[in-house]
C-alpha cells in the first residue's frame, strides 16, 4: 500500500507549483535553506498531529462477496499535515503580487485530490506581513496552511475466505436419500 502522505503531499506541491510558482519547493522543519530563485515558495513540513477525536479501536472488516473472502484490520488513525509557507520576493510589489497568487490559490482549492481520495485544506494562519530576513534585500511573508484527516493504516491485516468449503446434497424428495454430492471447487 502506498504511503497516503506521501501522496498527498506531492499532489499539494505541484498543484502550488502549477498556480503560484514554479520555484515552489518542500523543506523539512528543521532544515536550513537557501533561497536561489525569486519569486519562491518554500513549503515547510509537515508537521504531523492527531486527530484524536477520530480514534477507533475496533476492528474493519471489508467483505468481498464475489470471491467469497474478507478483509479485517483496524480502523486508521487520521493525522492533520500542517505546513508553514514562506513567500519571498526581490522587491515589497512582487511580493504582494505573489501574496495575492498564494492567497487566490487557497480560496479556489478548498480541497486536494489524490487517486485515492481528497482531503480538505484549512488555512490555519493567513500569508501576511512583509518581513526583511538576514538583512538582506529580499522580503518575505508567512503563513500556515493545514491539510485534514489524512489515513495511516497499521500493518495488521488479516484476509481470510468467508466459506471455507461448499457441499451440495442432493437428495430424494420422498425418502430423502442421498443422490449425489457436489462439491463446486474441486
Amino acid at each position: 500500500m502506498a504511503s497516503c502522505i506521501r501522496e498527498v503531499v506531492e499532489a499539494l506541491i505541484k498543484k502550488l507549483q502549477a498556480d503560484v510558482t514554479p520555484n515552489t519547493v518542500l523543506v523539512p522543519i528543521n532544515d536550513y535553506y537557501e533561497i536561489k530563485h525569486t519569486p519562491s515558495l518554500l513549503v515547510i513540513g509537515p508537521k504531523l498531529e492527531e486527530n484524536r477525536s477520530k480514534r477507533n479501536s475496533e476492528k474493519r472488516v471489508e467483505v468481498d462477496r464475489d470471491n467469497l473472502s474478507y478483509t479485517e484490520r483496524n480502523w486508521p488513525r487520521y493525522y492533520h499535515l500542517d505546513f508553514d509557507f514562506v513567500l519571498t520576493a526581490d522587491t515589497g510589489a512582487a511580493l504582494l503580487d505573489l501574496q495575492e497568487k498564494g492567497i487566490a490559490f487557497f480560496l479556489d482549492n478548498r480541497e486536494i485530490t489524490t487517486a485515492d481520495a481528497s482531503f480538505r485544506l484549512v488555512e490555519l494562519t493567513p500569508i501576511g506581513g512583509l518581513e526583511r530576513p538576514n538583512y538582506s534585500n529580499l522580503r518575505q511573508a508567512s503563513g500556515r496552511y493545514r491539510i485534514e484527516d489524512v489515513e495511516v493504516f497499521d500493518h495488521d491485516v488479516v484476509e481470510g475466505k468467508i466459506v471455507l468449503y461448499r457441499n451440495f446434497r442432493l437428495c430424494d424428495f420422498g425418502s430423502r436419500r442421498l443422490i449425489e454430492t457436489y462439491r463446486p471447487d474441486e
